[in-house]
């Protein structure tokens, strides 16, 4: 799809981060205002990031002949529905809707909440959108203007997207693992069963995380089926090796779901068998001082006729003490204990 027109009124106010990327490398970051000069020039390829919380983004959207106004059908469904992971490929534009982890500041390794990034791919261009800071395109920006990358196309840049995307999943699932491992640990050695919402917490991220790169993941073994005809052979064989990476990912969530679900299994079965052992001591205490009881209670009774009353107390205990001996040696003999 060829840029030749753009909006008179590009909305500044709605631009986080944009990126020119010449053939020749070198990519530099672009001032608002000299946007729409560069996205005219065919030398350069742009990456624009913008907030689809804005309204001038979202009129832009409607007016500018840079998308094709089925994406922009889809994008606004995209808005009112929860989420839909999902690609199309429309013409000479690639949209798809992808999964992100919103921007956390403070601890990197706390768990991670999802977002929604709408990525619009042509020859020349790409164009993300999101409601919220999202951790992927943030690192992306850090790295291009650190110079730790260099993408010339923007389907080049399309695909440093999705490695770091997959990177900060990796990331992630590595955490998981790794607390996993300790409750894992702590439940074998016999130490203090883990908390319940430990466990419970990993069981439900791993199955929010299974639930929306799983679909995603699907698409994208669509979309190497019908890929666009500007993409190159390096460039399928590239999104060959990002499916591949997002395959074992997935295949790692659902391992780590599973670790969890028997972790569940495993703490319910000692929680079990602790209770039982100890429910079965206090039965035991229980039947033994049982006839010491009933004697104790018969001997308070205020009735003089009755034996004892005016014997000697230790003759009452050692009788108690014997009736109580008589009954574990009866739960011993038939091994009750």
């Amino acid at each position: 799809m060829e840029i030749t027109q753009t909006p008179s009124t590009f909305p500044i106010a709605g631009v986080v981060f944009a990126w020119a990327m010449p053939a020749t490398g070198n990519g530099y970051e672009i001032p608002l205002f000299e946007i729409e000069a560069t996205l005219n020039d065919p030398n350069f390829s742009v990456w624009l990031h913008l907030n689809l919380s804005n309204t001038q983004v979202q009129r832009w959207l409607e007016k500018t002949t840079l998308v094709p106004e089925r994406v922009v059908d889809l994008i606004n469904e995209g808005e009112n529905l929860s989420r839909i992971e999902r690609i199309e490929k429309l013409d000479d534009c690639l949209l798809m809707v992808m999964n992100d982890f919103h921007q956390e500041f403070g601890d990197e390794s706390a768990d991670a909440t999802l977002g929604t990034l709408w990525a619009i791919i042509t020859p020349r261009l790409m164009i993300s959108l999101r409601n919220n800071p999202l951790r992927t395109t943030d690192k992306l920006r850090f790295d291009l203007r650190n110079g730790q990358l260099n993408p010339t196309s923007a389907i080049e840049l399309f695909h440093e997207l999705l490695d770091l995307r997959a990177e900060q999943l990796r990331s992630l699932l590595v955490y998981l693992s790794a607390n996993m491992d300790d409750l894992e640990e702590n439940l074998l050695k016999g130490r203090e069963f883990p908390e319940h919402e430990s466990i419970g917490r990993i069981r439900i991220q791993c199955s929010r995380l299974r639930r929306h790169f799983s679909p995603e993941l699907i698409a994208l073994h669509r979309l190497l089926k019908r890929l666009p005809y500007w993409f190159s052979d390096d460039d399928k064989g590239r999104l060959q090796d990002d499916v591949d990476l997002l395959t074992y990912l997935v295949q790692e969530i659902n391992g780590l779901y599973d670790r969890a679900k028997v972790l569940q299994d495993e703490q319910a079965a000692h929680v079990a068998e602790f209770n039982a052992r100890n429910l079965q001591v206090l039965s035991v205490m229980t039947v033994i001082f049982l006839p010491m009881t009933l004697i104790t209670g018969v001997m308070g009774m205020n009735m003089e006729d009755l034996p004892g009353l005016k014997g000697s107390f230790y003759e009452i205990m050692v009788l108690m003490a014997i009736a109580g001996a008589a009954v574990y040696a009866g739960l011993k003999l038939k091994r009750i204990i």
